[in-house]
């Protein structure tokens, strides 16, 4: 199997998330990961996602899960990012 090849800023980012195998991430790490990428995502949101089949694709290894890199960039792309602009809300008021 090819050793997978990662940007510079990506081996980084691994780097400081304590990352020894992008292949087995824990759920904390995922957590950190998606949040560096701009997704604030919790270790517990991606417990709750496991078990409503929302979340990125996961593997169980005994008790243990671990997602990839590839998976959770995979999912983060499929995310829609809703932005609230109040200057486009009108407020209704009671007459």
């Amino acid at each position: 199997m090819e050793p997978q090849k990662f940007s510079p800023q990506l081996q980084q980012t691994l780097q400081n998330l304590g990352v020894v195998n992008p292949d087995n991430l824990t759920t904390k790490q995922a957590s950190a990961y998606l949040k560096s990428k701009g997704l604030p995502v919790a270790p517990s949101s991606l417990e709750v996602y496991r078990c409503t089949s929302r979340g990125p694709k996961y593997k169980k290894i005994i008790s243990r899960i671990f997602y990839t890199i590839e998976w959770l960039d995979q999912w983060a792309e499929g995310i829609e990012i809703k932005i609230y602009d109040p200057t486009q809300h009108t407020e209704r008021r009671a007459a």
